[in-house]
C-alpha cells in the first residue's frame, strides 16, 4: 500500500512538473519550483487557534463561511448564523425566531451590521448584538443566488437566470450575472459573467460560482475546478495578462469574469472538494516562483492536526484563511476535546505578505 502510494506521488511529480516547466517557457526564464507536498509554514508565519464554546442552543457542525471582524467572530453552521468573540466565546445566535433559515450573510464592518438573506427570500439587517433592524423581501428574477459580498460599500451578488436561446426556442441556459445592489437588494447594476481568458480553449459549460472575491482590479467570482492540471498554466497566464488593466475596460465596474483560483497579492489558491471526498489544494507564490500542488492539501506543522483538506478564505482579498479541526485530529495539542467531535477549533492563517 505505502510503495503505491509512493509510486503515485511520484507520477503526480513527473506529470506537473513537465506542464509547469513547459508552461513557464512560454512566459518567463524563471525557474519555477513545483512542489507535490508542502506545510503550512511555507505560506505562513504564524496560526492562531480558537477554540469555539458551544452554544447553548447545540453542538456546532458544518461550520463554513467564517468571517472575522477585529475580536467578533461570525460563521454559519447548520443554517443558524453564530456569533463568537476571537477567544472562542459564544455571543448570540442571529435569527428571524421562525422555521426560515439562515442561506446567505455579509459583514458591514464600517457600520458593524450583518446582512442576513433567509430562505423565505427575505434581506435582514441586524446589528452585532443580534437586534434586527430592518427586514425586507427580496424581488429579483434570478432562480438562484449562488455568492454574497460586500465590498466598497455596495452589496454584491452573482446569481443564476434561466434564459432561452434565440436560436433554440425549445433550449434552457442557464445565465450566471453579477449584480452591483445597494442596502436593500435593489439592482444598481448588472453584468453578465464571463469565464476568464487563460489562454486555452474551454470547452465546457461555465462553471458553479461559490464565491465573490475582489484584487485591484475589481470584483470577480470564483469557480472551484475540477481538476489541478491546468491551474498552473492559468495561474502565470493571468498573471501575464496584469500587465493590461482589464480584460473588460468598457464594463463600469471592472472584471466580471469566473476564475479557478484566487487570486491573492503573493499567494493564488484554488481548492476543490468533491461528494466523494476527492480533495486537493493548488497555491503558487508569486514571490518565491513556487507552485504547491497538493493531494492531501498542506500539512498542518504548528498543531499537529494533519493535513488540511478544506482552506478558505476568511476576507475577499484572500490574505487571511481558515480551517477547522475536531476529534482526534486535536489529541496532539488539545487532547481534551479529541473525544468529541462537536468540539471543534478555529485555526486561523494569515498568509505572507
Amino acid at each position: 500500500m505505502k510503495k503505491g502510494c509512493f509510486l503515485l506521488l511520484i507520477l503526480l511529480f513527473l506529470t506537473y512538473t513537465y506542464q509547469g516547466y513547459k508552461v513557464v517557457d512560454t512566459y518567463t526564464n524563471d525557474k519555477i519550483k513545483i512542489k507535490v507536498s508542502g506545510k503550512l509554514s511555507d505560506i505562513t508565519g504564524s496560526v492562531l487557534s480558537v477554540l469555539l464554546e458551544t452554544p447553548g442552543t447545540g453542538a456546532v457542525r458544518q461550520i463554513r463561511r467564517v468571517q472575522r471582524d477585529g475580536n467578533h467572530l461570525f460563521m454559519l453552521g447548520d443554517d443558524r448564523l453564530l456569533h463568537f468573540d476571537i477567544d472562542g466565546r459564544f455571543i448570540n445566535q442571529i435569527n428571524d425566531g421562525n422555521d426560515a433559515c439562515i442561506a446567505e450573510y455579509v459583514l458591514n464592518t464600517d457600520a458593524n451590521r450583518v446582512i442576513v438573506i433567509d430562505s423565505r427570500r427575505n434581506i435582514s439587517h441586524y446589528d452585532y448584538g443580534g437586534n434586527r433592524i430592518s427586514k425586507k423581501q427580496i424581488e429579483h428574477p434570478w432562480q438562484k443566488l449562488t455568492a454574497f459580498a460586500f465590498h466598497n460599500g455596495y452589496l454584491w451578488a452573482s446569481a443564476e437566470t434561466y434564459v432561452t436561446d434565440p436560436g433554440q426556442p425549445d433550449t434552457i441556459q442557464i445565465r450566471h450575472d453579477l449584480y452591483q445592489l445597494d442596502a436593500d437588494m435593489n439592482e444598481l447594476s448588472r453584468q453578465t459573467l464571463r469565464i476568464a481568458a487563460t489562454g486555452r480553449e474551454r470547452l465546457f459549460a461555465v462553471p458553479f460560482v461559490s464565491e465573490l472575491l475582489a484584487d485591484e482590479e475589481g470584483i470577480y467570482a470564483y469557480a472551484p475546478p475540477s481538476d489541478m492540471k491546468h491551474l498552473l498554466g492559468d495561474t502565470l497566464y493571468m498573471a501575464e495578462r496584469k500587465k493590461i488593466p482589464l480584460l473588460y475596460p468598457e464594463e463600469d465596474t471592472g472584471m466580471a469574469c469566473i476564475y479557478p483560483v484566487r487570486k491573492g497579492r503573493r499567494h493564488t489558491v484554488s481548492t476543490c472538494n468533491s461528494p466523494s471526498g476527492e480533495h486537493f489544494t493548488f497555491c503558487y507564490d508569486h514571490e518565491g516562483l513556487t507552485a504547491y500542488i497538493l493531494p492531501n492539501g498542506f500539512k498542518d506543522d504548528f498543531f499537529g492536526t494533519g493535513y488540511i483538506t478544506d482552506f478558505q478564505p476568511m476576507d475577499m482579498y484572500n490574505r487571511s484563511y481558515c480551517f477547522l479541526k475536531s476529534g482526534k485530529e486535536l489529541s496532539k495539542k488539545y487532547p481534551g476535546r479529541a473525544a468529541d467531535e462537536d468540539q471543534p477549533v478555529l485555526f486561523i492563517v494569515n498568509l505572507n505578505t
